[in-house]
């Protein structure tokens, strides 16, 4: 198993500790990590060992994952993530020596080592007794991975579960920090600094407490996006309507109502007809023919038309009517209008 299979790079911003929502606590002993590292010479030289091995346990969604990305960020270390649940072969004598070369990778690049889902070999023994011996001798192989782990590398694991982690396991870290759910203040200031990158005309929400940060940040997007598609689907547009959308019957057909529209002129476009086999948009616009707009090649050809006002959830609706012949780009009317108009694939 290669060591690229096994460690992910990650795809999110990397907050830094400033950005995260740690308590006083933790930031404080954090700090202290941070300061060892950055004196680690003047520590050495006195034969004074670096606390390198982090354990991080708490509610899921609480910034553990992202505590170990921002101790990079401050260390500008490299940070080596693997994930234990997807990592443990099936073959388990395979692991243990796959968990060796991921060490060794770690301590030769003096990087960040972050274990997550540390709990999982737990979870193994608690699962298939019948392979119990070997789980012993994983756990014995990561006990020993860790007590050999370079003092210019550093280890965090993170666990949901601290109870079901082998004591032995537990032992080996310095530095243990537990990640509670946010207080309602917390959220709040949570929330607030969320919502404030978006307008006020979306960014209202119902706010949830007793959640993570993690939790509250999906709540909050989930609402925000409803908004924006709601906004959006009421939003005004002007369409530059030169066939079938003229006709009263065929505006109650798709949009249950008639709409007033202006008449205007649309510059460098002839019209052609087109057969149409749909037998849906033929009972709507009650032909089998229907004209498209085609760009002009030269010449001061003009289409007329109705300049309509429809809703963004309107326009979707022509746009999903599914007429392969056509597809939807803005232009400008001789009145100086901004228009969606209907024209031919190859127009452009």
């Amino acid at each position: 198993m290669a060591n690229h299979n096994n460690t992910l790079n990650s795809k999110n911003k990397v907050l830094s500790l400033d950005e995260l929502h740690l308590d006083i606590e933790n930031r404080r002993r954090i700090n202290q990590l941070i300061e060892e590292f950055t004196y680690i010479e003047a520590l050495n030289t006195l034969n004074i060992p670096v606390d390198n091995k982090i354990l991080l346990h708490g509610h899921t969604g609480c910034g553990k994952t992202a505590t170990a990305h921002a101790i990079g960020l401050a260390l500008n270390k490299k940070v080596i993530t693997l994930n234990l649940g997807s990592f443990v072969s099936s073959r388990l004598g395979e692991t243990a020596k796959n968990l060796s070369d991921i060490f060794k990778t770690a301590s030769n690049d003096k990087a960040i080592l972050f274990i997550d889902e540390f709990d999982f070999i737990g979870k193994l023994r608690d699962y298939d007794n019948k392979d119990s011996g070997e789980i012993k001798r994983l756990v014995n192989a990561l006990i020993q991975q860790i007590d050999h782990l370079s003092d210019t590398s550093l280890l965090i694991c993170a666990t949901n579960h601290l109870d079901i982690i082998d004591t032995a396991l537990l032992r080996r870290f310095q530095i243990r920090l537990e990640y509670l759910l946010p207080t309602k203040e917390a959220l709040d200031i949570y929330y607030d600094g969320v919502l404030s990158s978006f307008p006020d005309n979306i960014n209202q929400i119902k706010r949830s407490y007793g959640i993570s940060f993690a939790e509250a940040k999906d709540l909050a997007y989930q609402q925000i996006k409803a908004h924006v598609i709601e906004f959006e689907k009421q939003r005004k547009h002007l369409l530059f309507s030169y066939g079938a959308l003229k006709s009263k019957q065929v505006q109650q057909a798709h949009f249950g109502r008639e709409i007033k529209g202006k008449e205007d002129t649309l510059s460098d476009y002839i019209l052609t007809d087109i057969e149409i086999k749909d037998t849906s948009v033929i009972k709507i616009n009650k032909t089998d023919k229907l004209s498209i707009a085609t760009k002009s090649r030269g010449g001061s050809n003009t289409i007329e038309g109705l300049v309509l006002e429809i809703t963004g959830a309107e326009l979707m609706q022509i746009d999903r009517f599914g007429l392969s012949n056509y597809k939807r780009v803005q232009e400008t009317t001789e009145s100086g209008a901004e228009v969606w108009i209907y024209v031919a694939h190859n127009s452009f």
